[in-house]
């Protein structure tokens, strides 16, 4: 992690495993996200917006952090591989333990890992979101491989938020705006 590096205390990459599923993202080096709004010499930069929340993904290398509003949030943006969709994190993070096993009743070992639960869910008592205490994004993604340390644990995975994409009649992706 090199010193001039905006978002050092990210991780580089982004591991994502369950049962039958493995995904990895990739921290991208031309693109970062600005979580709110745009400052006026950034418009230019911006390539997709999403509404809820405001996030601007734009193209470039991050401005030095000390010429930005000091409250504004900057991320990396991840590519999910291999070639798939960017990913900007939203700091919440999805577990799900074994069917038989209560989030609400291993909540002190969730805290242990530095995060508090943000929703349960009611219709599914094994699985919530959760974010960082601190509410740092950058402490919620490092933080998930002491989650997935824990006993009982079936899946742990960044909510990663994506453009959606529609199929063309020849089956080919098209990007449509979020």
């Amino acid at each position: 992690m090199a010193m001039n590096d905006p978002f050092s205390q990210f991780p580089l990459r982004i591991r994502v495993e369950a049962q039958a599923l493995s995904r990895v993202y990739v921290r991208e080096s031309d693109c970062f996200a600005i979580h709110g709004p745009v400052p006026p010499a950034l418009t230019t930069a911006v390539l997709y917006a999403f509404d809820d929340p405001v996030i601007n993904v734009c193209r470039g290398e991050v401005p030095a952090l000390s010429e930005l509003p000091s409250d504004l949030i900057v991320t990396p943006v991840y590519r999910l591989e291999p070639n798939g969709p960017q990913g900007v994190p939203s700091g919440n993070v999805f577990i799900r333990f074994r069917s038989q096993v209560s989030v609400e009743g291993r909540q002190p070992e969730i805290e242990a890992c530095g995060f508090s639960i943000r929703e349960s869910l009611s219709y599914a008592p094994h699985a919530a979101w959760l974010r960082s205490q601190d509410g740092n994004i950058a402490t919620a993604l490092n933080g998930i491989a002491k989650l997935r340390d824990l006993n009982d644990m079936e899946l742990v995975e960044p909510q990663m938020l994506m453009r959606r994409v529609q199929r063309s009649s020849d089956g080919s992706p098209s990007n449509v705006p979020p």
